[in-house]
């Protein structure tokens, strides 16, 4: 591993085909998916990542704040869009009333919106981290705290005991906190401290969950990281495909509706995948030469 944390377009390809494992996950509704959780790992591990090299590319600084507000905006204009498309489609007979769980006030109209307030929030922790853990002690320190709080959040996890969106913040912080730790210990040549903490991770998920198939999540993840991050690819549409991969995130329910709608839900579910991807990475791509667009596309 290099000590640089330089922009390398094999983390678009990265993030553009873990985009493309959600939309997979989602079709086929799996609690115990590994390649659902693998894939969202994936994705958290890769923002938390490049955060963390943004920040240190400019000397420790990150406007954590100015980030949030702009996640604000595409936050409340998807929330508004599946508002609307639930109150148009939906047979809910509460489908018209503002607030019916008053959690979803947490990630707005659709459950898979988590992703954004928890993205907002979790960029407080990127420049402290970056700031203050510089030394190869601290590193270990952190990752030991990372093992124990991820220890502690794992066993709420199997216990099923929290709402949405809670639920989905206690599955990804681990994973986030791991990605800001893995730029720090790039930058060290250390990586081996925060994988071992993926390992610990890994193997208290297996233990808590019975042996549940998603319980190597963290560790595969970042081994699919390390991969990736060794490809020496250079192609000028990689960086497109990796600004899509969010867009695609974002609208890919949308275009599994349209896909069931008009192939019914007997379909198969890894052709309804399939053709929803496809749908949404179009739909992606014109996103983004939409110049008042663009900066949404570029949020995460």
């Amino acid at each position: 591993m290099t000590t640089s944390t330089g922009h390398r377009q094999s983390i678009d390809l990265a993030r553009f085909l873990a985009a493309f494992g959600i939309v997979v996950a989602h079709a086929y509704v799996s609690p115990n998916d590994i390649f659902g959780h693998l894939s969202l790992s994936l994705f958290l591990i890769l923002s938390a990542f490049l955060a963390a090299s943004s920040a240190q590319r400019a000397g420790g600084s990150y406007d954590a704040w100015l980030r949030a507000r702009r996640i604000a905006v595409p936050w409340l204009a998807w929330s508004a869009f599946y508002r609307a498309l639930e109150m148009a489609f939906s047979d809910r007979p509460d489908r018209f009333l503002p607030v019916t769980d008053p959690w979803s006030l947490l990630y707005g109209s659709a459950i898979h919106l988590w992703f954004l307030p928890f993205i907002a929030m979790a960029g407080l922790l990127v420049q402290p981290v970056v700031r203050h853990i510089n030394t190869p002690a601290r590193l270990a320190m952190a990752s030991a705290a990372l093992a124990v709080a991820g220890f502690a959040l794992l066993e709420l996890r199997v216990a099923r005991v929290l709402p949405a969106p809670l639920e989905q913040w206690d599955f990804a912080l681990p994973l986030y906190v791991l990605g800001l730790l893995v730029a720090v210990a790039c930058r060290m040549r250390h990586l081996w401290i925060p994988t071992a903490a993926a390992a610990v991770l890994s193997l208290s998920a297996l233990w808590l969950s019975d042996g549940a198939n998603w319980s190597w999540s963290a560790l595969a993840a970042l081994a699919v990281f390390g991969l990736f991050w060794r490809l020496p690819l250079r192609a000028r549409w990689l960086p497109e495909l990796g600004q899509a991969a969010f867009v695609i995130y974002l609208i890919h329910p949308f275009f599994m509706l349209v896909c069931y709608k008009f192939l019914g839900p007997g379909v198969n579910l890894f052709l309804a995948a399939c053709l929803t991807f496809l749908m949404s990475l179009a739909a992606a791509l014109v996103w983004q030469r939409l110049p008042v667009l663009l900066r949404a596309a570029r949020t995460c």
